[in-house]
């Protein structure tokens, strides 16, 4: 029988071990970097009250404005967070 296949009556037979190992593969580094745009959530939720008549739309045109102010600060790598511990870095 094929050692990749298991018997559908398995109480009956030992399920063979499957065993990995992974030694000295020299990927022990790895940097990620996440970056998350939450511009489109917030315009979105503006929308929302605004097609609710929640707000105005001058106070629509405002709050946009003031959220792309707020965006525009943000481009420059200030929302960038550092998720390893730079003394552990070689």
């Amino acid at each position: 029988m094929n050692e990749n296949i298991i018997p559908i009556n398995r109480h009956t037979q030992e399920i063979p071990a499957t065993e990995s190992v992974i030694k000295n593969s020299g990927n022990s580094e790895v940097h990620i970097d996440i970056h998350i745009d939450t511009m489109p959530i917030a315009f979105a939720i503006l929308c929302s009250a605004l097609a609710a008549k929640q707000m105005t739309k001058e106070e629509f045109d405002t709050a946009y404005m003031r959220l792309r102010e707020m965006n525009n600060g943000y481009h420059n790598g200030t929302s960038v967070k550092q998720v390893i511990n730079p003394e552990n870095e070689e």
